[in-house]
């Protein structure tokens, strides 16, 4: 009797043992103070690498894209924590703030357009200093990184300027100016600027100096509305692209108009004969690419510094939508 009452009493203990610690990995209880607490959730294993993606804004497709090929690029190599965040204007000291946050939440690699060539610069050095692999992609700082993922803009800029001649022999406009416009002085809307004024070296036609967004759309459209006689406007990225499309529409006016990159607005405007072209950048290879690079540096597989790789350009006009 005692030995049965003995195995009755242990069958009993081990009913409750079992009870309190649960079934399956995903239901695990824990004891606090002497009472059951029940937990939902595992305490996640750390991801390999923790990855930032930080652009000029978040608003525009084009920063997007790079997000979308960055999460492919992800999403392929699992077990990489990812995450995007960007200034609300282009400001560097706002852009470089978010490379300090970025830093202090354990950001091992940092895929980086910078807002200006020198301006963000000191915060890039403290995130080297502190470990953090650099890559550029679109627009980069002066400080040396692990490699620059970018169209060549100068080629791209002259690509432009070659078809915006092309266009105006086509219309036989046989003189006059054409307008410039860029987005501020970082490094690629120089490059851009400056291929596509020598492809105009030794024509007939004179070039406009060169307007700058700097944050405010109207820039744009005041510098379109305010020269009615210009035979021609280049748009040397997306926001400037907009704006002189959003003054062409307004005011009916039709000069020859070679814009850049390829938001569904850009299209639009091709589709409606108010852009003649547009030049298309890959966006999502930079962000693709951008990650793979990052991961092989932290990995120690990619030992290059100072990589630079054309990410390439093409031609779209209304015949190839």
């Amino acid at each position: 009797m005692k030995k049965m009452r003995s195995i009755l009493c242990m069958l009993v203990c081990a009913f409750f043992s079992l009870a309190l610690v649960g079934c399956g990995d995903d239901n695990v209880s824990v004891v606090k103070g002497g009472s059951p607490v029940k937990s939902t959730e595992i305490e996640k294993k750390a991801a390999r690498h923790k990855i930032y993606l930080i652009t000029m804004d978040q608003g525009s497709n084009f920063w997007q894209l790079i997000d979308a090929g960055c999460k492919k690029a992800v999403e392929e190599l699992g077990d990489i924590e990812y995450k995007w965040t960007a200034p609300n204007n282009h400001d560097a000291k706002e852009q470089g703030e978010c490379i300090e946050k970025a830093v202090t939440e354990g950001a091992e690699a940092i895929i980086l357009s910078s807002v200006s060539p020198t301006e963000v610069n000191p915060y890039i050095e403290k995130a080297k200093d502190a470990g953090v692999k650099i890559v550029y992609v679109d627009s980069a700082a002066t400080v040396e990184a692990v490699a620059t993922l970018e169209t060549d803009s100068y080629k791209a800029g002259l690509v432009a300027g070659k078809t915006m001649l092309s266009e105006l022999k086509a219309r036989n406009i046989t003189s006059g100016t054409v307008g410039v416009t860029a987005m501020g002085k970082t490094e690629n809307a120089l490059a851009r600027v400056k291929g596509f004024t020598e492809a105009f070296e030794g024509s007939p036609y004179k070039l406009s100096d060169t307007a700058y967004l700097n944050n405010d759309r109207q820039n744009i459209k005041n510098f379109v509305i305010e020269h009615p006689d210009y035979v021609g406007f280049f748009g040397s990225n997306g926001q400037t692209t907009f704006a002189i499309g959003d003054a062409l529409r307004e005011t009916g006016r039709r000069p020859v108009f070679v814009a850049f990159d390829t938001a569904d607005v850009t299209l639009a405007m091709i589709k409606d004969k108010i852009a003649c072209a547009t030049m298309q950048q890959d966006p999502q290879r930079m962000g693709y690419e951008g990650v793979k690079i990052a991961v092989d540096a932290l990995d120690g597989k990619f030992t290059k510094t100072s990589e630079k790789i054309d990410t390439g350009v093409d031609i779209i006009k209304r015949d190839s939508i």
